[in-house]
C-alpha cells in the first residue's frame, strides 16, 4: 500500500483529533500516511504529538517550530493544516507553492478573499487541496443524506438548528475578529452549512440574519466577535433552514438539529413519520443507520466507513489519501468548503447591512462590508 509522506502543522487543541485520526486508521491497517515532521510554535505542543503519534507509528516525527525550515529539510509529499484561522492562507500558499497536496481544518480561510487564494493556486499547481469537514461523516448524518433520498420524509421543506449555551469566559483567540472571522457561528457554522447543503443537495439563494455581542468583555478580555446570530436561509426550491447559535444564554442549554419534510422529520432521535389518523410511526436513529448500512452498495459503504471506521477525523484523512493516489478531487474540496463559507459570512454582511444577502454575491466578492476589516488588516486586498 502506497504511503504519503506528511506533515503535521499545528499541534493545540483540533490536532488531537487528527492524531487519533491517525491512529486509527494505523490500527486498522490502513497505515497509509508517514507522518515524518510536526511544525507548532510552541515547541511542548510539537513534542506531545510528536510523542503520541510515535507511539502508534513506531517513528518519531521530526520537531520543528518554523514552516519554512520544515519545509526546506524534510522530503513531503502533503501537509495537515490544524491553524488558527487566520494563518489558513499563509501555511496553505508555503506548502502549495512547494508542490505539496493540503488537507486543512475548516474554514477553509478567514474570508472569502482568502479562501479564493488558496483554491487559485491549489487549481495553478494542480495539487489536491481537501478541508478537515467532518461533520458529514458520521453515521447519523450519512444515515439521513441517505433517507432523504429514499424518500423516507417525503419532499424537505424546513431545517431547524439550534446552539445555545452560556460560555462566560474568553475563548482565546477565537474571541478576535481578525484571529478568528467570527464567533462559532462561522467556526462551527460551516458544519452546519455543510450539513444542510450535502444532505438537501441544494444550493443556498439568499440569507438574513441578525447578529449581537451581549458581552462584549470577558475577564477584562475584548470580545470582537458576535456571541449571538439567528437567522434564514433560503435554500434552491424553496426549502428554508433556520438557525439560532449563542454562547450568553445562561439557564437551560439547547441542542437542536430537525430536517421536516412533507411526510415526516428527521432527528437525533431517528426518523418521526406521520401515519393515518394522526399516528406517528417512530425509526430509531440505530435503526435508521442499520437500513442505510444494509441496503447501500458494499462499495459506497466501505467509501464511507473504511474498514468499518466510524471515526469522522480519519475518514477524511483516508478520503485525502485516496484522493492523491487516485488522482481524484476529495469529498470535501476547496470549492465545497467555500460554498459552505459563503454561508455563515453571508450572515455577517446582512446583518451589517440590515437586509438579506444573496449568496451569490458573496461567493463572487460582491459583498464584503464585513470581511473588509480582515482583508485590510490581513493584506488580502
Amino acid at each position: 500500500m502506497e504511503k504519503i509522506n506528511l506533515a503535521l502543522i499545528g499541534c493545540g487543541g483540533i490536532a488531537d483529533s487528527h492524531v487519533e485520526g491517525f491512529k486509527n486508521l494505523s490500527v486498522r491497517g490502513l497505515k497509509v500516511f508517514n507522518i515524518k515532521a510536526v511544525c507548532d510554535v510552541l515547541k511542548e505542543n510539537a513534542e506531545k504529538k510528536a510523542e503520541r503519534i510515535q507511539y502508534f507509528q513506531g517513528l518519531k516525527p521530526k520537531i520543528y517550530t518554523d514552516i519554512r525550515s520544515m519545509l526546506k529539510n524534510e522530503s513531503l509529499d502533503a501537509v495537515d493544516i490544524c491553524l488558527p484561522h487566520n494563518l489558513h492562507h499563509v501555511a496553505a500558499l508555503e506548502c502549495l507553492e512547494r508542490g505539496l497536496h493540503v488537507i486543512i481544518e475548516k474554514p477553509l480561510g478567514i474570508t472569502m478573499r482568502a479562501a479564493k487564494i488558496i483554491i487559485d493556486e491549489a487549481s495553478k499547481r494542480n495539487k489536491i487541496l481537501a478541508v478537515a469537514e467532518n461533520y458529514r461523516r458520521a453515521p447519523n448524518e450519512r444515515a439521513f443524506w441517505w433517507a432523504i433520498r429514499e424518500g423516507l420524509i417525503g419532499e424537505p421543506r424546513m431545517i431547524l438548528w439550534a446552539g445555545v449555551s452560556w460560555g462566560p469566559k474568553p475563548w482565546g483567540w477565537r474571541e478576535d475578529k481578525i484571529a478568528a472571522g467570527g464567533s462559532w457561528v462561522f467556526d462551527g457554522g460551516v458544519h452546519w452549512a455543510d450539513l444542510d447543503r450535502y444532505q438537501l443537495g441544494k444550493e443556498a439563494i439568499e440569507v438574513f440574519a441578525m447578529s449581537h455581542t451581549f458581552d462584549p468583555v470577558k475577564e477584562g478580555v475584548k470580545v470582537t466577535v458576535d456571541d449571538m446570530t439567528m437567522a434564514i436561509i433560503r435554500y434552491e426550491g424553496n426549502i428554508f433552514s433556520q438557525w439560532t447559535w449563542t454562547r450568553a444564554a445562561p439557564g437551560k442549554r439547547i441542542y437542536m438539529h430537525i430536517i421536516y419534510g412533507s411526510k415526516g422529520s428527521l432527528s437525533d432521535e431517528g426518523a418521526q413519520l406521520e401515519k393515518n389518523e394522526g399516528k406517528i410511526e417512530v425509526q430509531p436513529l440505530n435503526v435508521l443507520i442499520s437500513n442505510m448500512k444494509r441496503k447501500i452498495q458494499q462499495e459506497d459503504l466501505e467509501r464511507l466507513f473504511p474498514r468499518g471506521i466510524t471515526d469522522t477525523f480519519a475518514i477524511e484523512l483516508y478520503d485525502f489519501y485516496d484522493s492523491i493516489v487516485n488522482k481524484r478531487n476529495p469529498e470535501v474540496d476547496g470549492m465545497e468548503a467555500y460554498k459552505d463559507m459563503a454561508i455563515p459570512l453571508g450572515f455577517y454582511e446582512s446583518a451589517v447591512l440590515n437586509k438579506p444577502v444573496k449568496v451569490k454575491d458573496v461567493e463572487e466578492l460582491r459583498v464584503e462590508e464585513y470581511q473588509k476589516e480582515i482583508n485590510e488588516k490581513l493584506l488580502l486586498v
